[in-house]
Protein backbone atom coordinates (compact mmCIF):
# COMPACT_ATOMS: atom_id res chain seq x y z
CA UNK A 1 0.00 0.00 0.00
CA UNK A 2 1.07 3.52 -0.65
CA UNK A 3 2.22 5.64 1.73
CA UNK A 4 -0.06 8.78 2.33
CA UNK A 5 0.88 12.40 2.35
CA UNK A 6 -1.32 13.86 5.19
CA UNK A 7 -1.95 17.78 3.08
CA UNK A 8 -3.78 20.45 5.45
CA UNK A 9 -5.60 23.59 2.86
CA UNK A 10 -5.71 26.99 4.60
CA UNK A 11 -7.55 29.20 2.70
CA UNK A 12 -10.62 31.64 3.72
CA UNK A 13 -12.12 30.79 0.41
CA UNK A 14 -14.29 27.45 0.83
CA UNK A 15 -15.43 26.89 -2.54
CA UNK A 16 -11.44 26.76 -3.41
CA UNK A 17 -10.94 24.68 -0.46
CA UNK A 18 -13.45 22.08 -1.58
CA UNK A 19 -11.60 21.97 -5.10
CA UNK A 20 -8.33 21.27 -3.63
CA UNK A 21 -9.70 19.04 -1.46
CA UNK A 22 -11.23 17.19 -4.66
CA UNK A 23 -8.14 17.70 -6.56
CA UNK A 24 -5.82 16.70 -4.21
CA UNK A 25 -7.92 13.12 -3.17
CA UNK A 26 -7.57 12.23 -6.73
CA UNK A 27 -4.09 11.22 -6.34
CA UNK A 28 -3.41 7.51 -4.92
CA UNK A 29 -0.76 9.20 -2.23
CA UNK A 30 -2.11 12.18 -1.37
CA UNK A 31 -4.97 12.62 1.86
CA UNK A 32 -6.26 15.65 2.98
CA UNK A 33 -6.74 15.69 6.48
CA UNK A 34 -8.40 18.88 7.13
CA UNK A 35 -9.41 22.60 6.04
CA UNK A 36 -9.20 25.86 7.86
CA UNK A 37 -10.48 29.37 6.78
CA UNK A 38 -7.43 31.53 8.48
CA UNK A 39 -3.81 30.99 10.51
CA UNK A 40 -5.51 30.79 13.76
CA UNK A 41 -7.97 27.88 12.65
CA UNK A 42 -5.19 26.22 11.06
CA UNK A 43 -2.98 25.89 14.45
CA UNK A 44 -6.13 25.34 16.69
CA UNK A 45 -6.73 22.13 13.74
CA UNK A 46 -2.73 20.75 13.64
CA UNK A 47 -2.87 20.88 17.50
CA UNK A 48 -6.27 18.23 17.93
CA UNK A 49 -4.78 16.51 14.46
CA UNK A 50 -1.32 15.63 16.83
CA UNK A 51 -3.17 14.08 19.68
CA UNK A 52 -4.85 11.62 16.86
CA UNK A 53 -1.45 11.39 15.55
CA UNK A 54 -2.69 12.61 12.24
CA UNK A 55 -0.87 15.38 11.95
CA UNK A 56 -0.66 16.97 8.32
CA UNK A 57 2.80 16.47 6.35
CA UNK A 58 2.40 19.32 4.16
CA UNK A 59 -0.10 22.72 4.84
CA UNK A 60 -1.46 24.55 1.69
CA UNK A 61 -1.34 28.11 2.83
CA UNK A 62 -3.01 31.09 1.60
CA UNK A 63 -1.36 34.43 2.11
CA UNK A 64 -4.59 36.75 2.41
CA UNK A 65 -6.79 36.04 5.44
CA UNK A 66 -8.70 37.00 8.01
CA UNK A 67 -7.57 36.62 11.65
CA UNK A 68 -3.78 35.42 11.17
CA UNK A 69 -2.54 35.78 7.69
CA UNK A 70 -0.54 33.15 6.24
CA UNK A 71 3.11 34.44 6.54
CA UNK A 72 2.11 34.99 10.87
CA UNK A 73 0.84 31.58 10.41
CA UNK A 74 3.52 29.85 8.30
CA UNK A 75 6.21 31.03 11.16
CA UNK A 76 3.67 30.34 13.95
CA UNK A 77 3.63 27.19 12.46
CA UNK A 78 7.37 26.22 12.09
CA UNK A 79 8.39 26.94 15.66
CA UNK A 80 5.66 25.09 17.23
CA UNK A 81 6.38 22.03 14.34
CA UNK A 82 9.06 22.41 12.28
CA UNK A 83 8.92 19.06 11.41
CA UNK A 84 5.72 20.03 8.95
CA UNK A 85 6.86 21.44 5.45
CA UNK A 86 4.28 24.41 4.27
CA UNK A 87 3.49 26.07 0.34
CA UNK A 88 2.34 29.22 0.05
CA UNK A 89 -0.50 28.80 -2.38
CA UNK A 90 -1.85 32.30 -3.38
CA UNK A 91 -2.46 35.01 -5.79
CA UNK A 92 0.38 37.03 -5.51
CA UNK A 93 3.58 36.98 -6.75
CA UNK A 94 4.80 39.87 -4.91
CA UNK A 95 8.51 39.20 -4.67
CA UNK A 96 8.38 41.40 -0.82
CA UNK A 97 5.65 38.49 -0.63
CA UNK A 98 7.73 35.53 -1.63
CA UNK A 99 10.59 36.71 0.05
CA UNK A 100 8.60 37.01 3.83
CA UNK A 101 6.77 33.30 2.97
CA UNK A 102 10.45 32.27 2.62
CA UNK A 103 11.77 33.78 5.58
CA UNK A 104 9.25 32.50 7.26
CA UNK A 105 9.62 28.87 7.15
CA UNK A 106 8.31 27.88 3.82
CA UNK A 107 9.49 25.41 1.39
CA UNK A 108 7.16 26.39 -1.88
CA UNK A 109 5.52 28.94 -3.20
CA UNK A 110 3.09 28.93 -6.10
CA UNK A 111 0.29 30.69 -7.92
CA UNK A 112 -3.28 29.40 -7.56
CA UNK A 113 -3.14 29.18 -11.47
CA UNK A 114 -1.09 25.60 -11.15
CA UNK A 115 -3.22 22.34 -12.97
CA UNK A 116 -3.64 19.79 -10.66
CA UNK A 117 -0.76 17.53 -12.12
CA UNK A 118 1.51 20.39 -10.83
CA UNK A 119 0.06 20.72 -7.54
CA UNK A 120 0.69 17.19 -6.56
CA UNK A 121 4.14 17.06 -7.75
CA UNK A 122 4.89 19.81 -6.02
CA UNK A 123 3.25 18.56 -3.01
CA UNK A 124 5.44 15.53 -3.12
CA UNK A 125 8.35 17.10 -3.69
CA UNK A 126 8.13 19.69 -0.57
CA UNK A 127 7.25 16.72 1.49
CA UNK A 128 10.36 15.22 0.92
CA UNK A 129 11.64 18.55 2.31
CA UNK A 130 13.05 20.21 -0.82
CA UNK A 131 11.88 23.33 -2.13
CA UNK A 132 9.90 23.98 -5.29
CA UNK A 133 8.91 27.50 -6.58
CA UNK A 134 6.59 28.44 -9.61
CA UNK A 135 8.57 29.36 -12.24
CA UNK A 136 7.43 32.67 -11.83
CA UNK A 137 7.91 33.08 -8.55
CA UNK A 138 11.50 31.73 -9.22
CA UNK A 139 12.20 34.36 -11.48
CA UNK A 140 11.39 36.71 -8.73
CA UNK A 141 13.75 35.04 -6.48
CA UNK A 142 16.50 34.95 -8.81
CA UNK A 143 15.98 38.38 -9.98
CA UNK A 144 16.22 39.54 -6.04
CA UNK A 145 19.54 38.26 -5.61
CA UNK A 146 21.09 40.26 -8.44
CA UNK A 147 19.36 43.31 -7.99
CA UNK A 148 19.30 43.07 -4.05
CA UNK A 149 22.16 41.15 -2.68
CA UNK A 150 21.40 42.51 1.10
CA UNK A 151 18.45 40.39 1.45
CA UNK A 152 18.17 38.03 4.03
CA UNK A 153 18.83 34.71 3.22
CA UNK A 154 15.87 32.34 2.23
CA UNK A 155 14.73 29.59 4.06
CA UNK A 156 16.67 26.14 3.46
CA UNK A 157 15.27 23.01 3.08
CA UNK A 158 14.21 21.42 6.59
CA UNK A 159 15.68 17.96 6.08
CA UNK A 160 18.45 16.93 6.17
CA UNK A 161 20.00 19.65 8.00
CA UNK A 162 21.57 22.23 5.97
CA UNK A 163 25.43 22.36 6.43
CA UNK A 164 26.72 24.61 4.00
CA UNK A 165 30.48 24.43 5.22
CA UNK A 166 30.70 21.06 4.46
CA UNK A 167 28.99 21.56 1.37
CA UNK A 168 30.28 24.21 -0.20
CA UNK A 169 33.39 21.76 0.47
CA UNK A 170 32.58 19.49 -1.90
CA UNK A 171 32.24 22.12 -4.79
CA UNK A 172 35.95 23.01 -6.85
CA UNK A 173 36.87 26.42 -7.49
CA UNK A 174 35.37 26.12 -10.94
CA UNK A 175 32.11 24.56 -9.84
CA UNK A 176 31.75 27.76 -7.55
CA UNK A 177 32.30 30.33 -9.93
CA UNK A 178 29.41 28.85 -11.84
CA UNK A 179 27.17 28.56 -9.79
CA UNK A 180 27.36 32.12 -8.68
CA UNK A 181 26.94 33.27 -12.12
CA UNK A 182 23.73 30.75 -12.38
CA UNK A 183 22.37 32.52 -9.51
CA UNK A 184 22.52 35.47 -10.53
CA UNK A 185 20.46 34.62 -14.07
CA UNK A 186 23.45 33.58 -16.28
CA UNK A 187 22.77 31.44 -19.02
CA UNK A 188 24.93 28.49 -19.90
CA UNK A 189 25.92 30.39 -22.81
CA UNK A 190 26.56 33.08 -20.43
CA UNK A 191 28.24 31.22 -18.53
CA UNK A 192 30.49 30.02 -21.42
CA UNK A 193 31.39 33.45 -22.54
CA UNK A 194 32.30 34.96 -18.82
CA UNK A 195 34.36 31.53 -18.13
CA UNK A 196 35.59 31.27 -21.68
CA UNK A 197 35.18 27.33 -21.70
CA UNK A 198 33.14 24.80 -23.79
CA UNK A 199 28.74 25.22 -23.31
CA UNK A 200 29.35 21.41 -22.97
CA UNK A 201 31.92 22.21 -20.04
CA UNK A 202 29.29 23.99 -18.60
CA UNK A 203 26.65 21.53 -18.77
CA UNK A 204 28.87 18.75 -16.82
CA UNK A 205 29.96 21.47 -14.55
CA UNK A 206 26.29 22.03 -13.72
CA UNK A 207 25.16 18.33 -13.26
CA UNK A 208 27.90 17.92 -10.95
CA UNK A 209 27.04 21.37 -9.07
CA UNK A 210 23.29 19.58 -8.54
CA UNK A 211 24.34 15.87 -7.92
CA UNK A 212 27.00 17.14 -4.73
CA UNK A 213 24.49 20.06 -3.32
CA UNK A 214 21.47 17.54 -3.66
CA UNK A 215 19.02 19.66 -6.27
CA UNK A 216 16.78 18.79 -8.41
CA UNK A 217 17.18 21.80 -11.18
CA UNK A 218 18.59 25.84 -11.29
CA UNK A 219 16.40 27.14 -9.13
CA UNK A 220 17.27 25.06 -5.88
CA UNK A 221 20.93 25.27 -6.63
CA UNK A 222 20.59 28.82 -6.53
CA UNK A 223 19.09 28.88 -3.45
CA UNK A 224 22.05 27.24 -2.29
CA UNK A 225 24.13 30.10 -3.62
CA UNK A 226 22.14 32.60 -1.89
CA UNK A 227 22.76 30.54 1.65
CA UNK A 228 26.67 29.72 0.75
CA UNK A 229 27.25 33.36 0.57
CA UNK A 230 27.52 33.53 -2.99
CA UNK A 231 26.15 36.49 -3.63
Amino acid sequence: MTEQIRVMIVDDQRLLCEGFRKLIELEPDLTVVGTAGDGEEALGMVERLQTERMAPDVVLMDISMPRLDGIAATRALKERWPEIRVIILTTFDDRALIQAGLQAGALGYILKDITAEQLAATIRVVAQGQVLLHPEVAQKVLASFSSAPDLPAVAAPVSPPFDSKREMEQLTEREREILTLLARGASNREISEELYIASGTVKNHLSNILSKLGVRDRTQAALKAREFGLL
